[in-house]
């Protein structure tokens, strides 16, 4: 029941989050599709390249799961007194942390959490300050703790600004406090059966929870944390007592879009505007309807990007003809080459004559041509 820096966030999610995570550590939710391998790839780089911008250390390169050669090689590295451990372990109580990187500084050590976002997120602060918890139990004077993330204004192919360090030694602070008791609730809690927790607005927050689907499945299809956008899974309808959008009465201020859906689940039927003969009404063909894949890296590779520009990495095009068929254009590019010279000009085939593009998302297809 030993509770690692990741696991204790999962716990301040949600408890059943959790509870499943540790009790079924092979459940299927948790093998990751090929996009979010691809996501766990990227974070991975991300840490392997941070290490190099604080240089001279040292790496805890053993398995994850060999607790007492991480432990033991982690204590001799701080015998040495080398300049950085990188993946430092320690363990206290409950409790294990790695931590990414743990610098010498002249007046003990500083604590550097690696993230590949692009800002310190409220969610990084906890994940910190367990971190921060553990090593003050090990007896290790942390001067500073830190979040080391990526900088948007980084330009490739200079790499030299990839990464700033922000001091977030206050906020740690601010929690240790409450950290005992939220980590003997958890680790209480994980000895016991499966939690009764409600679905709400940590469903989704801070990201969202991967066993989504067995705590929804009994909930109704109408229910109001389906409604389009609504903030928080509808934690304020919730909260006021209204559970399916069926219950939502009159005046609540929903937006235009979320009234048509209400009118729509109300009735059963699908609603048409007026409005729509008009909006339809500006297209004259020949048209193109456009849309656009991106592929968003954390580190830039191609000349001018930064870290997450979405760069057009593949597009759709579809053709009407006179006589109701289509004709369809598409690209995808392959290779490590920088896809968008090749695209540029082969959109530009795909639309030519066309005199209006039609997309689902106008904004987001026109920032692609743009870049």
């Amino acid at each position: 029941m030993r509770l690692s820096k990741s696991r204790f966030t999962s716990g301040l999610q949600c408890h059943r989050l959790l509870w499943w995570r540790v009790h079924e550590p092979d459940a299927p939710e948790l093998v990751p599709d090929v996009a979010g391998q691809a996501i766990l790839d990227q974070g991975t780089r991300v840490g392997e390249l941070a290490r190099t911008y604080v240089p001279g250390g040292r790496l805890v390169d053993l398995p994850h799961d060999a607790w007492d050669e991480r432990l033991d090689l982690t204590r001799r590295l701080l015998a040495d007194r080398v300049p950085a451990i990188y993946e430092a372990s320690f363990s206290a109580g409950d409790v294990y942390a790695a931590v990414d990187i743990l610098e010498r500084g002249p007046d003990g050590h500083h604590l550097v959490e690696v993230k590949s976002s692009t800002r310190v997120k409220e969610e990084h602060v906890p994940d910190v300050a367990v971190q921060f918890y553990v090593l003050g139990l090990c007896g290790v004077q942390v001067s500073r703790a830190e979040l080391m993330h990526l900088n948007r204004a980084c330009t490739y192919p200079d790499l030299s600004d990839l990464f700033v360090r922000e001091d977030v030694s206050k906020a740690a602070a601010a929690w240790q406090p409450g950290l005992p008791t939220r980590i003997a609730d958890q680790v209480r809690m994980l000895a016991g059966p499966l939690p009764d927790v409600a679905v709400g607005a940590h469903c989704h927050k801070p990201r969202a929870c991967p066993f989504l689907g067995r705590c929804w499945a009994e909930v109704p299809r109408t229910h109001v944390g389906t409604l389009y956008r609504v903030r928080d899974g509808g934690a304020d309808l919730l909260a006021r007592g209204y559970r399916t959008i069926e219950e939502l009465p009159d005046g609540l201020g929903l937006s235009a879009i979320q009234e048509r859906q209400r009118r729509a689940v109300r009735t059963g039927q699908l609603v048409v505007e007026p409005g729509l003969g008009r909006a339809l009404g500006v297209l004259h063909a020949p048209l193109a309807f456009l849309d656009f894949e991106t592929i968003a890296l954390a580190v830039p590779v191609w000349d001018g990007c930064h870290p997450y520009d979405a760069v057009p990495a593949q597009f759709s095009c579809h053709r009407p003809r006179s006589d109701g068929s289509l004709d369809h254009h598409e690209w995808l590019a392959e290779g490590p080459e920088d896809p968008r010279p090749e695209i540029a000009r082969r959109v530009v085939a795909a639309c030519r004559g066309a005199r209006g593009v039609v997309a689902y998302n106008a904004g987001f297809e026109r920032r692609c041509l743009e870049h």
